[in-house]
């Protein structure tokens, strides 16, 4: 790869910032109230539409020129590809292809993938003696509080993706039973419900997917009858919750990519459609381009979105009885959640307003890249980054290009999220964004992008030279985002990778680098 530059190459770099004084890392608590004192007199706390009424009456940027309600669309044609009769396996996020050049590369003791390896190797989801916590039924609260079952379902969902690699990596066949045990174990569940109801269904059941591909498409002992008792498990609690679920960003995004990998594994092409439809007409929703125009694309998805007979037609001979899939049924069986709008974003999207959609962004701040919850926070926004990621690496290993199509916005998203995260002096329009914790998402689509069609992501580069890749060869840590947040001469950054562990820069890190 090439040095990144030193001088910022993008039109960014035409604004100016004013100096951030030199402070130590600090805590939690610190750090919050130190920011809550001297930001704003940096001018992040003022609202947004202050900054807007100030704004001059010439601009004409997306924020000004639109309503305060817009309307929502009628939805065009989505022009997607053609759905395969028959799906390849291993096909989620690594092809067999992939996952052995990984393996000649760590035996050879190459990097990144030697000390990424290890990483995992180290964690305790890798460990050998690893035993599941099953339950037939959770609940989830918000951050994890006031739930039951969600914790367990969480850690074994990532051990049993672990444990899988660490078979294909290792050869070790007591990491294969300890994925099949964790697989089994868990196909007694039935029930999902609670604060996070669909969208923890969305993150354990695209990680449970991809756990269960590897194993089915490597591992022979994993009996027939095992695999069907958990195939019926992902029809009957997870994909009830995540069929025609209007959701917003990260969260939609999340639903998606679940829908897609549970469909690939139980090859299941109605599950696989419905996913890929929202992802065509959701994503150049969600990433802003000035080419859009003055007004931002409005969201539909949920108006194009298959029928429950036309997925009924693409799942014929699927099951027993279609009438009684996952498609037919009833959500009313989640009455509490549904009453209480927990994860409801049928509202925002039904009735939608710039600043609802967009988490008051000031009109300077509409730029290539910006993206639905960059004001909400870059956290957010790289989760969905994650998702759009492996949606993306799925559809090609399923023959399908999604990456070209929409190149322009992803690597605009990709560049300036890295741009407000590397600590380069920012426009005073950004101010008011929360960094949070920094994931390892930022590998997928450099991968694509850079190594694989050269297109040159400075920013992006330098998030994985400075944070990323230097944080693969540290033992992984679960601590929550807040801790990782420091502030320093080159602004408000995090300078720790923090939530789960997808293991991207193992395999996607330098992938198909020439």
């Amino acid at each position: 790869m090439q040095p990144y530059p030193i001088i910022p190459t993008l039109p960014w770099k035409q604004w100016a910032a004013p100096a951030v004084p030199c402070l130590p890392p600090l805590g939690k608590r610190a750090t919050c109230l130190l920011a809550l004192l001297i930001l704003p007199l940096c001018g992040w706390s003022a609202p947004a539409s202050a900054q807007q009424a100030a704004a001059t009456t010439t601009n004409t940027s997306a924020a000004q020129t639109a309503p305060a309600f817009l309307e929502v669309p009628k939805p065009g044609p989505l022009n997607l590809p053609p759905i395969p009769e028959k799906f390849v396996h291993p096909g989620l996020f690594n092809s067999m292809e992939e996952l052995q050049f990984i393996k000649k590369k760590i035996a050879a003791g190459e990097e990144p993938w030697k000390s990424a390896f290890e990483q995992m190797k180290n964690s305790k989801w890798a460990e050998l003696n690893y035993k599941p916590k099953p339950h037939d039924t959770v609940s989830s609260g918000i951050l994890g509080k006031g739930g039951s079952g969600v914790p367990d379902m969480t850690a074994d969902g990532e051990a049993a993706y672990t444990q899988a690699l660490m078979w294909i990596f290792t050869d070790n066949e007591q990491y294969a039973q300890n994925a099949v045990n964790i697989l089994n174990a868990w196909s007694i569940l039935r029930n999902q419900g609670g604060a996070n109801w669909y969208l923890q269904a969305s993150w354990s059941g695209a990680g449970f997917a991809e756990a269960a591909e590897l194993v089915k498409s490597t591992y022979p002992k994993w009996k027939p009858e095992d695999i069907a008792k958990f195939s019926d498990m992902l029809n009957k609690a997870f994909l009830p919750l995540l069929h025609n679920q209007m959701a917003y960003g990260n969260r939609e995004f999340s639903t998606i990519y679940a829908m897609m990998a549970i469909g690939v594994f139980n090859d299941d092409r109605g599950a696989f459609y419905e996913g890929l439809s929202h992802f065509v007409s959701y994503l150049p929703c969600y990433i802003y381009l000035k080419e859009d125009g003055p007004t931002p694309k409005i969201a539909n998805y949920w108006l194009s979105s298959p029928s429950d007979d036309e997925l009924a037609k693409m799942d014929a001979g699927l099951f027993p009885d279609v009438k009684q899939s996952w498609i037919y049924t009833d959500q009313t069986t989640f009455t509490r959640e549904i009453k209480h709008k927990l994860g409801n974003d049928q509202g925002g999207l039904e009735k939608p307003t710039i600043d609802r959609l967009w988490n008051s962004a000031p009109p300077e701040a509409f730029v290539d890249g910006l993206c639905c919850e960059t004001f909400r926070d870059l956290g957010h926004s790289e989760m969905s980054l994650s998702s759009i990621g492996h949606v993306c690496e799925l559809a090609r290993h399923q023959g399908i290009d999604l990456y070209t199509p929409n190149s322009k916005k992803i690597t605009a998203f990709l560049e300036l999220n890295a741009f407000l995260r590397v600590g380069v002096p920012v426009p005073p329009c950004f101010y008011r964004v929360v960094p949070t914790g920094i994931g390892s998402t930022w590998e997928v689509g450099y991968n694509h992008y850079h190594n694989r069609k050269g297109i040159d992501l400075p920013y992006t580069r330098m998030v994985l030279d400075k944070v990323v890749r230097p944080c693969s060869k540290k033992p992984y840590s679960l601590a929550g985002w807040w801790p990782f947040i420091k502030i320093d001469l080159l602004g408000v950054r995090a300078n720790q990778v923090a939530g789960f562990p997808g293991w991207e820069t193992l395999t996607h890190g330098d992938l198909d680098a020439k």
